[in-house]
Order: C-alpha cells, then structure tokens, then sequence
C-alpha cells in the first residue's frame, strides 16, 4: 500500500488526514500501528483528549513512543490508565511554573513531583512490563546523542525526557545524565519504528516559533529552541507514515488546559469516519 504523509496543521480548527486501520482482509496480517506523541509542554493536552477518543473508539496501539509532554501522556496511557485517570493525572501537572522543591545545580528546578505522580499511577511500573509497548526519549546530556529508553524504571525515564535544560535538573538513570528529548527526537518517530510498528501515526503539538513575539534575552533563547524543535519535526514527519500538526497556542492562552483536552478528543472523533479507511491490507 503507497504510504501517505500528510502533514496537516490547524489553527483553531482541527484538520487531519486519515489515519485508522482497516480490519484485516483475508489471510493478511493487521498493521502495527504506533503513534508519536510530541514535545510541547502545555500544548500536550491535546494529546490527552486524543487517548480519550482513542479508547472510547476501541483503538489499542501496538506501539507509543513519546517526547516530554508526549512521553507523561503515552506512558500513562501504555500502563493501562482509564482516559479518566489519565487526564486527572495530567491535570495535576504544573504546566505554567517550575516545581520549586529546592535549589538545584543545573537548573531551576526538580522533577521530582513529576516522577513521585508517575510512580503513584502506574504503580511503580518498568517500562517492559507495561501493557502496550514503549519508549520515551531523552537526551544525553555528555555525548549530545538521543536515547531511546524502553526499559527499567517508567518513572524516572518520564522525567528525563521531560527535563527541559537550564529549567531542569538533568535525570540520573544508569550513572547517564538525561535532559529533554526534545533536543534530538521532539516527535520519536522512530523510536515508535525501534518498537516494532510498521504505521506510524505522529502527532504534533509542539510550540512554533511565530506564535509569540520574541522579547529579553530569556524569549531569545526560547525562540531558539522552538526553532530547533521545529526543523527536528519536519525532518521526522517526512519518515511518519501519517502526521497531524496542530497549532493550539492561542486556544492554551485564550481557553486553557480542558479546552485543550476537548479539542484533542473531537480531532480524533470527527475524523473517525475517515481514520478507519486509512491503512489497508
């Protein structure tokens, strides 16, 4: 079947392209679809509304890969959480300012409550164990390189790539220090690949360089990063077989954190009739 690449983006609206698949046909084998659930902090609630259609429609992925926001959300997701309980678990996150638990050498700020709410929920969950296939990405803090982490300890692995530098203290796992995935893979397409998926699904929500004026040293710095995040996105969409790009930055700061949970969900509804048609065998 000719893969489709459709990189869509939404400003206000959602706009997507097919995505589901098809019941299998006959003797052929069913895709191994993954998704790819991006960086972007605030923005990955959409992300969470976008779970809770996927389960209310009976969609099990075979594989989750996830970067920072991505990764809380997939990993909550392949432990086997209800959409309620996920979303309660990501309404009790700090979206808008750091954990201020004591004052680290590298950054800002710990994640250690984000760690403690993602070993509460998942029960102290290992990566290998959990009920649908894994892996969140992070950065190598010495080498520069990005890891894909599909096992031990979930907690930990969340919280490193999540740690934003200069925010955030890097995450110690294995004697490595890990920071943001979001630095190499901000939309683990291929860690969804190294899980074994054939389809891979990617969905973007990650911050866009125009969506803000860039004002102090501080905006500077983050409109560099954005810009940075942004090329490593367009490079990955190209090797997803289907994307969805959202631009949500005025729906987070006009409307908040549920509207951005009800927009992920009806995304994923009012493209149903169509998702379902997308991979044959």
């Amino acid at each position: 079947m000719t893969r489709r690449r459709d990189a869509l983006r939404a400003a206000g609206l959602a706009a997507t392209a097919p995505l589901w698949p098809a019941a299998a046909r006959g003797k052929a084998r069913p895709r191994r679809v993954g998704i790819a659930l991006s960086s972007g902090g605030l923005h990955g609630l959409v992300h969470v509304g976008a779970i809770r259609a996927f389960q209310q429609l009976g969609f099990r992925p075979y594989a989750i890969a996830g970067c920072s926001v991505g990764a809380i959300a997939g990993a909550l997701w392949a432990a086997g959480l209800p959409a309620d309980d996920i979303e309660a678990a990501a309404l009790d996150v700090s979206w808008r300012e750091p954990d201020r638990w004591r004052l680290p050498r590298y950054g800002l700020a710990r994640l250690g409550k984000l760690e403690q709410l993602i070993d509460e929920r998942t029960r102290g969950a290992r990566i290998e164990m959990l009920d649908i296939a894994f892996a969140a990405v992070a950065t190598n803090l010495a080498t520069g390189r990005g890891e894909i982490l599909t096992r031990g300890a979930l907690a930990p692995a969340v919280a490193a790539s999540a740690a934003v530098p200069i925010r955030y203290e890097p995450v110690e796992i294995d004697g490595r220090k890990l920071v943001d995935g979001a630095l190499t893979a901000p939309l683990p397409v291929d860690a969804a690949r190294v899980l074994g998926a054939d389809f891979v699904i990617a969905i973007d929500v990650a911050y866009r360089p125009y969506e803000e004026a860039v004002t102090g040293i501080t905006g500077m710095a983050f409109q560099m990063f954005h810009i940075m995040v942004n090329q490593l996105i367009a490079e990955q969409i190209r090797r997803a077989d289907h994307a969805i790009r959202l631009d949500v930055h005025s729906l987070a700061m006009g409307s908040g954190e549920r509207a951005l949970i009800d927009f992920g969900e009806r995304i994923v509804r009012d493209a149903w009739p169509a998702l379902r048609q997308a991979i044959g065998t």
